[in-house]
């Protein structure tokens, strides 16, 4: 990973560097605490997750929207 010098960059790249190894390191420890079948479900489970999200019909503005949820801005006038 490059780090940016100035401005403060360098420690956010370093902390984000720590975060992705701590996240590493945790993976690992998983990896080899649980048998493989385990992943297999969990990789099954995220894979029809991320499908359906790619296929579902509406924008998030209008899932946003449908919720109640989307702050929509008022037209002057």
């Amino acid at each position: 990973m490059t780090t940016q010098k100035g401005s403060g960059l360098t420690s956010l790249s370093k902390r984000d560097m720590d975060e992705r190894l701590a996240f590493i390191r945790l993976y690992v420890k998983k990896l080899k605490e649980n048998p493989d079948d385990v992943f297999r479900q969990q990789v099954r489970l995220v894979n029809s997750l991320l499908n359906a999200a790619k296929n579902f019909p509406l924008t998030k503005e209008e899932y946003l929207k449908l919720k109640g949820e989307l702050k929509v801005k008022k037209k002057p006038g």
